[in-house]
């Protein structure tokens, strides 16, 4: 992408849209990790995984990549952490 796009009102607006669905998606997901519904919070991640670089958060990706693979090998201790990397960077982003 170029940066001219990527700077664009049109642009701009699904940031935006992408944002306000990590936000709202935030709490649920938190709630299945205390659940333990893993396979709920890895789908979770795994979009993330795979959109976070298309809006221009590579660490979104980064961090959901993470998550996946410590579900992936049963690892859940850190889950809670990578979520509040996420939630860092929504933070961010919106500063």
């Amino acid at each position: 992408m170029t940066d001219d796009f990527m700077q664009s009102p049109e642009f701009q607006a699904l940031i935006k849209e992408y944002l306000e669905y990590l936000n709202t998606s935030l709490p649920g997901v938190r709630s299945n990790l205390i659940d333990g519904l893993y396979q709920d919070v890895f789908k979770f991640a795994h979009n993330i995984k795979g959109t976070g670089t298309s809006y221009g958060f590579e660490n979104l990706s980064q961090i959901s990549a993470e998550i996946c693979n410590n579900i992936e090998i049963e690892s859940y201790a850190e889950l809670g952490t990578l979520l509040d990397k996420i939630e860092s960077v929504w933070d961010e982003a919106l500063s």
